[in-house]
């Protein structure tokens, strides 16, 4: 009764150190952990160059619709400010064509022989304000002229003569000039002032 029973030996791993003892392989350091992850970060991982090639054309495609997409978005930004001015100078042609019809009208008005019907003569006025009306409504205006420094965009010199007025004021008016917003439908054919 007193004998120990015999017990069967633990066993360890050769890494591990004896129980109660030193270890007996003095200065032995596993190093195959810190290796494992030092190499892993030394050599580059394996690209495969199909797939190297495939994300080079990802990025020049990538490239080339940020280029398409800045480019529609110009496109579009012209495109509405081409509508906008075609809108806005659409009738533009057809009201240059109707001046001359409006000069006419006026200088029946100026030229009625005497004695003319004075309803007739009411009329023709009546008919000339409507005209004139409805060029205002479309947004033309006349050019400002007499009295103005002559301005080469605006009123086109057909005369000079010599005048008490400064140079290249404008003295008379040949024809009317009309503008529509800041675009010249026509200038005005004008006598401009030259020193004596």
């Amino acid at each position: 009764m007193g004998k120990k029973q015999d017990m069967p030996p633990q066993h360890r791993s050769p890494d591990q150190p004896e129980p109660g003892g030193q270890d007996s392989r003095p200065g032995v350091v596993d190093s195959r952990a810190s290796s494992a992850v030092d190499a892993e970060q030394a050599v580059p991982p394996f690209v495969d160059p199909e797939l190297q090639a495939a994300r080079d054309e990802a990025q020049a495609n990538f490239a080339r619709y940020q280029r398409l997409a800045a480019d529609f978005e110009n496109y579009k930004r012209r495109t509405r400010q081409e509508l906008a001015d075609r809108t806005q100078y659409a009738n533009e042609e057809l009201l240059r064509k109707l001046l001359p019809i409006l000069d006419n009208l006026r200088r029946a008005l100026d030229h009625a022989p005497e004695g003319s019907d004075r309803n007739w003569l009411t009329g023709l006025r009546m008919v000339v304000r409507q005209f004139e009306d409805t060029l205002e409504a479309q947004g033309v205006s006349a050019i400002p002229a007499v009295g103005e420094k002559f301005d080469p965009h605006r009123h086109q010199a057909t005369a000079t003569v010599p005048a008490e007025q400064d140079a290249d004021t404008v003295v008379s008016v040949l024809q009317k000039g009309y503008a529509i917003g800041e675009r010249v439908l026509r200038p005005a054919a004008v006598t401009v002032a030259v020193p004596k």
